[in-house]
Order: C-alpha cells, then structure tokens, then sequence
C-alpha cells in the first residue's frame, strides 16, 4: 500500500496536473530522481553536463555517479546559472544543461531551453527546492526535458522520510522512467 501502491498513484497524478506536465514518477528521494533522469536519457562516461557550483552535492554527485562530468557554470546574483555564461562551456562531449532552481527561485527557462534547442542538449531542472514556483507564468518542472524535484522532510513540499518526483511530457522517457524506478 505505501510502496508503489493507489496512493502513490493518486499522488503522481494530482502532481502532473499541478505542474501541468504528461507524467509524474514517484521516486524515493530526489537524489535518485536526478540519477534516474540522468540514466534515462543515455548519459555517461565521457559525457558532460552543464550545472552551477552552489547546489547541495546531489546535483554534483549524481552527474558523476552516472559517469559523466560536471561542467560549472558560474551564477547570477539570484543565485541560479548565468545562462549568458552556458554557450562558452558547451563542446562535443556535452549532452544537458542542468539549471538549478535553488531556494524556489526559477532559473531564466526561456534563454536555457533556447540555447539547449540551439545545441541539441537535454534540459534537467533540478527543482528540489522549487515545488510550486513558477517562470513566466509555467511550473518549474514542466520546461526540461526531465525533471527531479525532493520531497525531503526540509523541502516545501515534503514527504515522512523521504521522496522525490520526476516528470516529464516524453511518453517514452515516463515509459522508461517506470522501468528504471
């Protein structure tokens, strides 16, 4: 009942109508969500990701977890990726941009998504600290192309213990996701 079970069910549903996305995975930590999303969409060894430096060390440790690297980018005074500074550390090995919604602060969406069309990079939001915040109108967590949100007892949203979301509105990647979980 608790494990998987109608309610977890329930959950994810509401969850995707509140973010407006296709799908929402429960997971058990945000932690995973971000090693799942990375697993999901083929990142690895020799791969690199674009995030910021100021996260808690599960944006970090994931990426390398997977076997890919971390590429820094520096950030803007609210604290979230300069997308202005992301295009001069994009090479041949980069395959995501993962901004970081940090303290429920939505990174600039728009100019990320467009330089990740522009590159054929994947997005990630990490929106762990994020539930319910919003960029122009749209729920973090509905931009990416997958993205992981924590459900930790300390985040604005939380769960006993501990959990973490991951949506999506790829029919194939939530097909995925469900195996992967």
């Amino acid at each position: 009942m608790f494990i998987l079970g109608e309610d977890v069910k329930i959950f994810e549903r509401n969850f995707e109508k509140y973010c407006n996305v296709r799908h929402a995975v429960g997971v058990n930590s945000g932690t995973d969500a971000l090693f799942l999303a990375l697993r999901v969409l083929n990142i690895g060894t020799g791969d690199e990701v674009i995030t910021v430096p100021n996260s808690f060390l599960s944006t970090t440790s994931t990426i390398v977890l997977a076997g890919a690297k971390p590429v820094f980018v520096d950030v803007k005074e609210d604290m979230n990726i300069d997308p202005e500074l992301i295009e001069d550390k994009i090479t041949d090995k980069t395959k995501a941009i993962l901004p970081v919604h940090l303290t429920g602060r939505p990174a600039e969406m728009d100019r990320i998504m467009e330089i990740a069309r522009e590159h054929d990079l994947y997005v990630i939001e990490d929106c762990a600290q994020a539930v319910g915040a919003e960029y122009d109108g749209k729920k973090v967590g509905s931009f990416g192309d997958v993205n992981c949100f924590s459900l930790h007892p300390l985040k604005n949203l939380n769960a006993c213990g501990d959990g973490g979301v991951i949506t999506t509105n790829d029919d194939e990647i939530y097909e995925k996701l469900l195996q992967l979980r």
